[in-house]
């Protein structure tokens, strides 16, 4: 998988601690990506979700991915920020992102309120967000049978329903910043977040299996229709020998679908000259599975459960991310940086049919996953 994400963000001093700011993002994606069934014995061949497309074969063993995944992704977001009072400020933002199938539109306000000659911030924020999709194929009917027949065969894209799906989130938060001396400050939010309509991926399935591990036939996956996610956050930063900086954080959280994460931050500030600075940082991630998360059915097991869902990303894992960043300010307030970022992910196989458990244990249905990222940026004042 490859991803280029060019980012450009900027904002206007407007004076009177009046700031509008504005930026656009635009990811271009290509690669393979799982599609939800399991490895098998044998080679498996599957169809692009319209039947139109191309036609891919996995070799015996293999994780099943898609290798013609493309998706191209533009997203861009517009905030105001103004004083009410003397110790309040309000802030008031649009957001939108655009794909091929997919639409969302969102508004959010952010209101901040000062106390104790302005070293205490209590803060608290709404948001909304809409989002619509319209899958190549249509949308398919959950736990339905999916066909690989040949390209061009009448039965292919069996069970696609065809209309477009949508639904909606609401945002709640609420938090507090504390500066406890002239070189440090903590910060605590609490996040709630509530979405219901169409959470299920449309391009996601299942192998419903026999004692062997051979693959009966592929269902559709299904997930519950409303999340209810809850995210607790902590933050300490400290100014430290007068001229380099650390951050911690820790957060958890929590949702509905019974995952359960836990993620703890570290950055250091080294200011090695006036001008230049390195910044290495260290994160730290750990997550339960969703409690339908299966990496494959047993024989007639999709017609008694009401969830399922193969999705590597609602699986258990862990994963550690180290970086390095290298920054240079140019003077006038110009800056260039460059960081290096390397990731790596742990996965648990759990929920395991155990009808074929023996079987699926020939393969490794929990491969890990490892990543490079490469950022370079550049800000400038005119």
């Amino acid at each position: 998988m490859q991803a280029i994400e060019p980012v450009v963000n900027g904002s206007v001093d407007l004076g009177g601690e009046r700031l509008l700011s504005a930026g656009v993002v635009l990811d271009t994606l290509s690669g393979a990506t799982p599609n939800g069934a399991a490895p098998w014995s044998q080679p498996q061949t599957f169809t692009s979700p319209s039947g139109k497309g191309k036609s891919y074969t996995i070799a015996p063993g293999d994780t099943p991915l898609d290798p013609t995944f493309k998706d191209t992704r533009i997203a861009g977001n517009l905030g105001y920020r103004f004083p009410l009072t003397d110790v309040s400020k309000l802030q008031v933002g649009l957001n939108g992102s655009k794909e091929y199938d997919f639409l969302s539109a969102g508004a959010n306000a952010l209101y901040a309120y000062d106390l104790n000659e302005h070293n205490t911030t209590l803060s608290a924020g709404l948001g909304f967000e809409f989002d619509h999709l319209n899958p190549v194929g249509g949308a398919p009917d959950p736990l339905t049978h999916r066909v690989n027949a040949p390209i061009g065969d009448a039965n292919d894209g069996e069970g696609l329903s065809g209309p477009s799906k949508s639904k909606n989130v609401k945002d709640v938060l609420i938090g507090i910043t504390q500066v406890i001396d002239p070189s440090s400050l903590v910060q605590f939010n609490y996040s709630l977040s509530l979405s219901n309509g169409y959470e299920t991926d449309p391009y996601k399935f299942l192998s419903v299996v026999d004692e062997t591990a051979q693959p009966l036939y592929y269902v559709y996956e299904k997930r519950p229709g409303s999340r209810t996610r809850h995210a607790f956050y902590a933050e300490y930063k400290r100014s430290l020998f007068g001229r380099d900086s650390i951050d911690l954080s820790y957060r958890f959280f929590t949702d509905s679908w019974g995952i359960r994460s836990h993620t703890a931050d570290v950055a250091y500030r080294w200011n090695i000259s006036p001008r230049s600075y390195l910044e290495p940082s260290a994160r730290y991630y750990k997550q339960s599975a969703a409690d339908f998360y299966k990496p494959a059915l047993f024989s007639g097991e999709d017609t008694t459960i009401d969830y399922a869902s193969a999705d590597p990303r609602l699986g258990d894992f862990s994963a550690v991310t180290g970086g390095l960043k290298y920054g240079h300010l140019l003077g006038n307030n110009q800056e260039f940086s460059v960081r290096l970022q390397a990731y790596k992910q742990f996965a648990t196989t759990t929920h395991v049919p155990g009808q074929a458990a023996t079987a699926l244990s020939a393969f490794d249905l929990s491969p890990n996953l490892s990543a490079v990222m490469l950022s370079i940026g550049y800000r400038f004042n005119w």
